[in-house]
């Protein structure tokens, strides 16, 4: 899908890509563009194909570099879509004439589509600002989607550790390996795009007005805090996860505590009947003269109940029960 944007004195308005190689000021916004819009692209605004294919790998890392009539900013963004949480490139080619910007991703994300909704609302405008000020306020969108979805993951953190605690299960578990997974990937994409920002702050991209550069310093701050709050929480989750073996261990204990002392009430009754199992020969007065007692079964019954007894107190006593 591909959209132009052209900004004029009235306001902003539906363009088309022959505004990318004329004077206009225009913003082309491209989602998962065809094999025929990237060509168009290339033919528009003068870009190799091959960079612009590039810029559409699902594996591209951030980067900043020039071309001849454009500096490209690449940088993982966050993009989320039934319920599952991952990165993907976005990659900002800023014209060296200062009069268009040109934006590229695979998949639809929210940092492009509130830009988008901010310009509908007249809050940023390419004439007035300026494309620095516009290329600015796309990565500030990207990272507060970061710290969106930071927030959402924190929630689930909280959910999570109250099952650990209250009532552990293999749901929990999965919970665990799945929001660290999310943080893992953010971590790997959250340090590249720190060295795009510095790069960008040490004026590597020269389409970047110097007044504005300051402003990217700011982004720095946000995207440092960003990585120390995806450190603590998967440091978070780590405990989280000791304290989940820990109380399955417990839980493991407290059952084959159960079954020990089941089996103790159970031994020497078993015991007491084994013995007054055996069939020895009744010729001798020592082999068992109960045998013949009229109250025989009643006297190896009470035997056993006395067992039970005694057994059940001594376990109280040790405080087992």
């Amino acid at each position: 899908m591909l959209t132009v944007h052209k900004f004029q004195k009235g306001g902003v308005k539906a363009g088309s890509l022959n505004d990318l190689s004329s004077t206009s000021k225009c913003w082309t916004e491209c989602t998962n563009p065809s094999k025929h819009e990237l060509k168009n692209i290339s033919e528009k605004a003068n870009i190799s194909l091959n960079d612009l294919k590039e810029a559409i790998d699902e594996e591209e890392r951030p980067k900043v570099y020039d071309l001849e009539d454009y500096s490209v900013i690449i940088v993982r963004a966050p993009w989320t879509e039934h319920n599952e949480i991952s990165t993907t490139p976005l990659s900002i080619f800023i014209s060296k004439n200062k009069n268009n910007i040109i934006t590229i991703t695979l998949k639809k994300i929210n940092s492009i589509n509130k830009i988008r909704q901010l310009i509908l609302l007249k809050k940023i405008d390419i004439h007035v600002n300026g494309i620095s000020f516009f290329t600015y306020r796309i990565l500030d969108r990207v990272l507060d989607e970061y710290f969106s979805i930071l927030d959402i993951l924190e929630e689930k953190i909280d959910v999570i550790e109250d099952k650990v605690v209250g009532k552990p299960d293999k749901s929990t578990i999965h919970g665990i390996f799945s929001v660290k997974k999310t943080l893992i990937f953010f971590h790997r994409a959250l340090t590249a795009n720190r060295e795009v920002i510095s790069a960008i702050e040490k004026e590597y991209v020269t389409n970047i007005d110097k007044k504005n550069i300051k402003r990217f310093g700011v982004l720095y701050n946000d995207v440092t805090q960003l990585i120390d709050m995806e450190g603590t929480y998967r440091d978070i989750l780590t405990g989280t996860l000791d304290i989940y073996i820990s109380s399955v261990s417990n839980n493991l204990n407290q059952v084959m505590k159960t079954l020990t002392i089941i089996a103790s009430f159970v031994l020497i009754p078993t015991l007491i009947s084994g013995i007054y199992g055996m069939n020895f020969s009744s010729a001798s007065p020592y082999n068992m003269p109960e045998l013949y007692w009229q109250y025989g079964y009643f006297f190896a019954l009470g035997l056993m109940l006395i067992s039970v007894i005694f057994t059940y107190a001594f376990f109280r006593r040790k405080g087992w029960l």
